[in-house]
């Protein structure tokens, strides 16, 4: 259980500074191009304000991941699973949501 847990820890710290360069990335592309959500038109403004927040709620979720636990090793895998996994669907999702929003506004 214990190297379980430990490979578990690794892939959470990974895809926490993955995640934070990810969101960093976008964030700073969007600020590059000139493209703020006050120039975006309302539709696409609500989607991209949500990718946002879900953006920073995923650096949360993989935050708390990695953030030290319990000694009880069969109840730190399970919590790390879990906060991984929610992780990985806000990691799709945010930047999709923030990109797509953009890319609407482009062509809407």
């Amino acid at each position: 259980m214990k190297e379980t847990r430990a490979r578990l820890e690794r892939t959470a710290i990974v895809l926490f500074a993955v995640a934070a360069l990810v969101m960093a990335t976008v964030c700073g592309a969007i600020i590059v191009a000139g493209w703020f959500a006050g120039v975006i038109e309302d539709h696409a403004e609500r989607w991209f304000w949500a990718g946002a927040i879900l953006n920073f709620v995923m650096v949360a979720v993989f935050a708390a991941a990695v953030f030290p636990g319990w000694s009880d090793d069969a109840r730190e895998v399970k919590r790390i699973r879990l906060l991984t996994r929610i992780g990985l669907v806000l990691f799709i999702l945010a930047p999709a949501m923030c990109i797509g929003s953009l890319i609407a506004d482009f062509y809407g």
